[in-house]
């Protein structure tokens, strides 16, 4: 059991897996049979859920996996000017990004304040804004690439 469990999570980490159906024959191919059944109370039990991309389209993640990856998704654009920094993302989605960047301390960012699609990102006096997308890119993926002149 705890081998399967290893795989489910490693398959899941890896690829977009979309369904029960499509996991059971991605872990077959590896040489795990198994029933849905069986699957649907191990992924209860990593707690693993569903999300879905900006095509619309749903896929499973494992906990924690969700914020970061709806975080990347919901970013439009990342801007700075002086000290400020101005990530615009999908409606609803700025007060995720900002949560998720204030779990993360830098010694750059003084604070943030969140609206419904926009957070402001307050920096310190001489810091860089290029060492803050360094930072932020480690835990919000693919960020550096929104970033406008």
């Amino acid at each position: 059991m705890n081998n399967r469990i290893l795989i489910i999570q490693q398959i899941i980490q890896t690829k977009k897996v979309r369904s029960q159906e499509e996991l059971a024959a991605l872990l077959a191919a590896q040489g795990v049979q198994t029933t849905q059944a069986t699957l649907s109370r191990d992924l209860r039990k990593l707690q693993i859920t569903k999300q879905h991309d900006a095509k619309g389209s749903s896929y499973y993640v494992l906990p924690g996996q969700a914020t970061h990856n709806r975080a990347a998704e919901s970013i439009l654009s990342l801007c700075f000017s002086g000290q400020m920094g101005v990530v615009k993302t999908l409606p609803g989605c700025a007060n995720m990004v900002g949560a998720l960047v204030d779990e993360h301390t830098h010694p750059a960012l003084m604070g943030t304040i969140a609206g419904d699609d926009t957070l402001l990102l307050i920096l310190r006096e001489n810091a860089a804004a290029a060492g803050l997308t360094a930072f932020l890119e480690g835990f919000i993926p693919g960020i550096s690439n929104k970033l406008m002149e």
